[in-house]
């Protein structure tokens, strides 16, 4: 199989010889239209699979233990039940693929909770009312997103608006009033 070719070869260049030995692993431009199943290599930490076709995702393709996942220039559409188990990863790039659904997508990553930089820019989510806001408080790691910082300003509007209860109990606590009650 052609995959397996392009892992060997990698491998080779490496002078890995060992599953086992593997914590690293560029699949890139290597025209995949799929994700090879990598199972066996499980100390994987970082995994490049940018610049080919690749159209969906699986869950059992990729190991729970990668740190930094690189999917960029691809053709996903969609990362739901495929990366919710990848709670170690620390980078995601996304960008420039066509992924829709923010609801979804962000219910996929919410376990991610050292998630540091992601990218989602050029995807139809990256354009749908409130995006940034959603990502940056459904994500409370993130320090990058989409190339840019984020912003303890951006973060305390984030948290404003996604939890306007929570953030009128602690603006009084703050202020050591006591938290007006809506009638009702």
């Amino acid at each position: 199989m052609e995959v397996d070719k392009h892992i060997q070869d990698s491998l080779q260049k490496s002078g890995i010889r060992r599953d086992a030995d593997v914590c690293q692993l560029s699949l890139a431009a290597k025209k995949l239209t799929g994700v090879p199943d990598l199972s066996r290599f499980r100390f994987l930490r970082e995994l490049w699979l940018n610049n080919n076709k690749i159209r969906e995702l699986s869950r059992r393709s990729l190991s729970c233990c990668l740190t930094e996942l690189y999917l960029h220039n691809n053709n996903i559409k969609s990362v739901s039940g495929a990366l919710n188990h990848l709670t170690c990863l620390r980078l995601l790039f996304l960008h420039n693929n066509q992924i829709r659904g923010l609801e979804d997508t962000m219910h996929e990553l919410r376990r991610m909770q050292q998630l540091q930089t992601a990218t989602f820019f050029l995807n139809p989510i990256s354009h749908e009312p409130g995006y940034r806001h959603h990502m940056i408080h459904c994500l409370p790691s993130i320090q990058v997103l989409d190339r840019r910082e984020v912003k303890p300003a951006e973060r305390r509007r984030s948290f404003q608006m996604h939890s306007p209860e929570r953030h009128r109990v602690l603006q009084s606590v703050a202020f050591c009033r006591r938290a007006a009650r809506p009638a009702g």
